[in-house]
């Protein structure tokens, strides 16, 4: 490339009157010492109009995460909420609302490539259940470089197509979750958004509500209370009565949690109420990605609330509820310290020591972000870990995490 042909790239780039392809955007990056265009893209919690740039930046979200980059370094905000939530309601594909075109189906023939895809997610969504998000991150970013970004680059139109993109969001998905989990809320973010491009070009308005969703479980998770019932009450609009039971309800309980920490009881009741009747209405008609989504997993949702609400007793039936045989190791860990942090709200301090006990081990080798804030949060309302009922609790927890101990011991200084 000569200089003058450098030159003439930066001067069009710099007065909008093209954007530079992909070689050009690298070349000049290095060359001038400029933050490349994928850079800022990967960085930018917004809506990608484009799909071919959602994929690009996909394909360069992936491959930095995968070599564990530092990709960003703040939880502010997560994305631009008002964009995105604008952008994927309001600049969606018309086919979402034709009603000449069925909804995507998700039970695709297992030698498809769709079907190849949600399979494959399906298997990583139980290692991520059972074993924490830091387990299948590798994996994950490994299987979408390699496995799912070459099928969306691919020459494919209609149902074909739509099924493609409608599994790789599934897969952009749970790359969010792993990422989540395992405490990089950002990068979660930013695949939650770009999933939702996905879903779009797959007018698959259920996977939308979905990672609408998963963003609002992320802001309450970071405190941002009034940007998860934004993101929740999003997720409902984004169904546009074309919603399952069990997606519906899901999607509902973000918004009754959003308000139970906002402390509207009177409004997340009537939340509760109203998921519980939407539950009720399934019919087995469900995409195969909220089956996880069962009775249990609807009341390990509503002991969350209650117990944010400070209703303890309220909190307590439904943890009880939502433990069952087969309840996934990392979801009984977070009912166990739910039961355990409501026990000790009662002044029930032995029997909070048993339950957070329980839940340790349980734990085991999770590899889980929040699981390490549940435990935090917990140690942190114990009055006194050196209370003789604490001990063992104490102890286990000290040869597993002595710097989450260590700490806490420090800030009680």
């Amino acid at each position: 490339m000569s200089d003058r042909s450098l030159t003439t790239a930066l001067s069009r780039w710099e007065n909008n009157h093209n954007t530079p392809d992909q070689f050009y955007r690298r070349l000049l990056g290095v060359v001038l010492g400029l933050p490349v265009a994928e850079d800022v893209a990967v960085r930018t919690g917004t809506y990608e109009q484009d799909i071919d740039r959602a994929i690009e930046v996909l394909d360069v979200l992936t491959r930095w995460d995968h070599e564990e980059r530092p990709i960003f370094t703040s939880t502010v905000g997560l994305v631009d909420s008002d964009r995105v939530i604008s952008g994927y309601l309001f600049a969606r594909s018309h086919a979402v609302d034709d009603p000449a075109i069925p909804p995507i189906s998700t039970a695709m023939e297992p030698d498809s490539v769709a079907g190849r895809i949600r399979a494959a997610a399906s298997a990583l969504m139980s290692v991520d259940f059972e074993q924490g998000g830091g387990r299948i991150r590798a994996a994950l970013t490994h299987y979408f470089q390699n496995s799912v970004t070459p099928e969306l680059r691919a020459e494919r139109a209609g149902d074909s197509r739509r099924a493609v993109y409608g599994a790789a969001a599934e897969v952009a998905q749970l790359l969010g979750w792993s990422a989540y989990d395992a405490g990089h809320q950002s990068v979660a973010a930013r695949y939650f958004t770009l999933g939702l491009r996905l879903a779009d070009e797959a007018a698959d308005q259920l996977m939308g509500a979905r990672l609408l969703a998963n963003l609002s479980h992320q802001y309450n998770a970071i405190g941002k209370y009034p940007q998860a019932l934004t993101m929740a009450r999003a997720a409902q609009a984004a169904l546009r009565g074309r919603g399952t039971a069990s997606v519906e309800t899901m999607c509902v309980m973000m918004e009754a949690r959003a308000l139970a920490n906002l402390r509207d009881e009177r409004a997340a009741v009537r939340a509760i109420g109203h998921a519980e009747r939407l539950f009720d209405r399934r019919t087995g008609d469900e995409p195969d990605w909220i089956g996880y989504y069962d009775a249990a997993e609807l009341c390990g949702d509503i002991a969350h609330a209650f117990r944010d609400l400070g209703v303890a007793a309220r909190s307590r039936e439904f943890t009880q509820r939502a433990l069952t045989p087969t309840t996934p190791r990392r979801t009984r860990v977070f009912i166990q310290l739910v039961n355990a942090d409501v026990a000790l709200k009662c002044g029930e301090i032995e029997e909070a020591a048993y339950l957070a006990t329980g839940a340790l081990h349980s734990g085991g080798a999770l590899q889980s972000q929040r699981y390490l804030r549940y435990l935090q949060e917990f140690a942190r309302s114990v009055p006194d870990l050196g209370d003789p009922a604490m001990v063992e609790f104490t102890e286990i927890l000290g040869d597993r995490y002595p710097k989450l101990l260590r700490t806490e011991r420090v800030r009680r200084t």
